[in-house]
């Protein structure tokens, strides 16, 4: 757990007993990666706003609820989803 907390650091091992690393392997290109969710995520009828820079997280009971954007004509939206 502490070698592959030392590769990733973002990884959560405190209930990892063991793992093993082949270098190759998980290498994906971001932009195609970025590309195929968010064709997915319009597929299940998703809207994807670009260039709306997050200016709050909304919360709700102690868990993210959604996000406030500010959108290019200087107007907010708040965007609520049951699952973020």
């Amino acid at each position: 757990p502490d070698e592959i907390s030392g590769l990733f650091p973002l990884c959560k091992v405190d209930d990892v007993m063991a793992g093993f690393y082949v270098e190759d392997d998980g290498r994906v290109n971001p932009v195609d990666a970025c590309t195929a969710l968010a064709k997915g995520a319009r597929m299940a009828g998703a809207r994807i706003i670009e260039q709306a820079p997050i200016t709050s997280v909304l919360t709700s009971r102690g868990k993210v609820s959604g996000v406030q954007v500010s959108l290019g004509d200087g107007s907010v939206k708040e965007i609520r989803t049951p699952v973020v």
